[in-house]
């Protein structure tokens, strides 16, 4: 008899509460070593040493920024956007794969262990090799991810003014270091996406044109 593995799996995040794998294909990433390997990576390198409650790791991180380009996908096409299903896979996996280049205690290290070579141009490596074990499953997310691809928005969602990396460390730092009493509640959350999503339909309209932080 054959098992077939569900998974469109539930996670409980400590941030946001319960949060879905949102594809297949994403699941998939997220078992792959490459990955699993961030579950081991400080997201704040030595921070615990002053906060001891800041031993979240990278892992944690990529999923929650994955949760919040689900909701930033959705706010968007709610709001007449059209995304196609694989501009939407696809940035949900350039989102995940983000800091994958990240090594020991995150930016603590980050140029002590290969001078010059900074953790997106790791990250880019190891997208690239996956798009080849994968048969290039992982063209559009690279695009996506180096800026190349013709919808500069999507972009902007991994790397930019209100980009959903921004959104999750700073909410989650700040909730494993204790900086703020309380987390981000989902309306605030909600209202950075509500602004990104006036950016862009201006920004489509031609009135104004983001450009990078």
């Amino acid at each position: 008899m054959v098992y077939l593995t569900n998974k469109r799996k539930i996670i409980n995040d400590p941030v946001y509460g319960f949060i879905n794998i949102p594809d297949d294909f994403v699941f998939d990433l997220i078992e792959h070593p490459w990955f699993q390997r961030l579950r081991n990576i400080k997201q704040l390198g030595l921070t615990s040493f002053v906060y001891p409650g800041a031993n979240h790791s990278r892992f944690q991180h990529g999923l929650g920024s994955l949760h919040l380009m689900d909701i930033a996908i959705r706010t968007l096409r709610s709001k007449g956007v059209f995304i196609s299903k694989e501009e939407e896979e696809a940035t949900f996996i350039a989102i995940l794969l983000h800091d994958t280049g990240h090594g020991p205690f995150s930016h603590a290290l980050e140029n002590s262990i290969i001078s010059g070579i900074s953790h997106e141009d790791l990250s880019l490596l190891l997208m690239r090799k996956l798009n080849e074990e994968f048969r290039g499953k992982l063209n559009l997310a690279i695009k996506i991810f180096t800026g190349t691809y013709q919808r500069k928005f999507f972009h902007e969602l991994i790397s930019g003014h209100v980009d959903m990396d921004r959104l999750d460390y700073l909410n989650r730092d700040s909730f494993f270091t204790v900086l703020l009493k309380e987390q981000l509640v989902q309306t605030e959350l909600s209202g950075c996406l509500m602004l990104l999503t006036t950016s862009l339909l201006l920004m489509k309209r031609g009135s104004i044109q983001l450009k990078n932080s």
